[in-house]
């Protein structure tokens, strides 16, 4: 059940469009009517035909992305606003970043799917210091999805690490975890 333009969430989130879809979920661009009318994107996790084994799952992604992105103040990672439920689906309030992935990126806008080896090095580097900040953490934490559709590149080609629903805290006796 997609939520269509126009529609109202908690009495104050107006839905404008949808902008992506993972596993259990579709991240729509919002405007928050009370938030001095600044665009959000919120993450609908729809529980509705999951299996139980799915609902886990979905309840463990929820949890750890409520959990970790509240704490999480990094240029290169989007800020969590807020979260809030309903009976068939939960939602994750979070900073609306004007971009693409690197994924649709190189599928749309470069020559062979490819970057420069410049733009290659910059994209390095910027993802490099993300991981530092998650990696150098008090409790470090062990991101374990990169893949160009969680790299979310802007106009002006700065980048965000995106879709922290497998992420986990490191603790040296559970490697099995952070593998």
């Amino acid at each position: 059940d997609e939520l269509t333009p126009g529609t109202m969430l908690q009495n104050r989130y107006k839905i404008e469009c949808e902008i992506g879809r993972g596993g259990y979920s579709i991240v729509y661009r919002v405007r928050d009517t009370k938030g001095y009318g600044r665009r959000v994107a919120i993450k609908q996790i729809n529980l509705r035909n999951l299996t139980p084994r799915q609902i886990i799952e979905a309840t463990e992604t929820f949890n750890r992305e409520t959990t970790l992105l509240p704490h999480l103040v990094h240029p290169g990672i989007p800020r969590c606003y807020s979260h809030f439920t309903d009976p068939e689906h939960w939602y994750l309030v979070m900073e609306y970043i004007k971009g693409q992935t690197l994924e649709e990126y190189l599928q749309k806008s470069t020559p062979g799917g490819s970057f420069s080896a410049e733009d290659t090095l910059n994209i390095g580097i910027a993802l490099s210091s993300i991981l530092e900040y998650l990696h150098a953490r008090k409790q470090p934490l062990i991101f374990r999805d990169i893949k160009p559709a969680n790299i979310l590149l802007t106009s002006r080609k700065r980048l965000y690490l995106i879709d922290f629903g497998i992420a986990r805290t490191f603790h040296p006796r559970k490697a099995k975890d952070t593998t």
